[in-house]
């Protein structure tokens, strides 16, 4: 016979009008409520294993950090997708303040520690748009895609006769988390054509830092 699951009782005080609210809810019932939110876990962590290296399967330990990882059926779904038991042995605050603490020790001239390595990204693609001269047609490139490393610098190469204008912007806004898609306009100065009025050739160095 199966442990009979125990329902969870919810109290809400003055919840509308003075009135107060009471109720029931079972761990079934919970998640058959949020299996569409639950659902969306899935898809970040096989989207995340497509870009990300290692990949999960070759992972030696999992850490999980935030209130939310603390319902079980988020944990059960992290897990099974790693293959692997999940750790819940830091809050966020702690995570926090101990990557500060790190970091703060590796920068330090009088402590010596193994230097623990922190690669950022660049969470959404990163494109450039610029006007050529006036008998072409207008250009865009994707320069940082997602999940790019971060800080990193490219050197770009552009024919021209004159100054020219380059656009930043993330290509798709529809899945930006941001009101505004463009990023910064900047302007190319100092081009000019050359002695047989043939364009020049025009190199131009990109970074995407903090």
């Amino acid at each position: 016979v199966g442990e009979v699951e125990k329902a969870q009782v919810l109290n809400i005080e003055y919840f509308m009008d003075d009135n107060d609210f009471s109720g029931k809810m079972n761990r079934s019932q919970f998640e058959e409520l949020c299996a569409e939110l639950l659902q969306k876990i899935e898809t970040s962590l096989h989207s995340t294993d497509r870009t990300i290296s290692p990949k999960a399967k070759d992972m030696n330990a999992i850490e999980i950090v935030g209130g939310v990882t603390r319902i079980s059926a988020v944990k059960e779904r992290i897990a099974n997708f790693f293959e692997k038991d999940v750790s819940t042995t830091l809050n966020a605050f702690e995570a926090v303040a101990r990557g500060c603490t790190l970091q703060c020790v590796i920068l330090s001239l009088a402590l010596k520690v193994s230097v623990f390595s922190v690669t950022d990204s660049v969470p959404f693609p990163i494109s450039l748009v610029w006007n050529h001269d006036s008998e072409e047609t207008e250009g865009v490139h994707e320069v940082f895609s997602r999940n790019h490393a971060a800080p990193f610098s490219k050197i770009l190469t552009f024919l021209g006769r004159e100054p020219f204008e380059q656009e930043a912007f993330h290509f798709n806004p529809r899945r930006i988390p941001y009101p505004e898609a463009k990023i910064g306009r900047f302007v190319v100065e100092n081009v000019s054509a050359q002695k047989d009025r043939d364009k020049s050739r025009v190199k131009v160095r990109v970074c995407a830092n903090t």
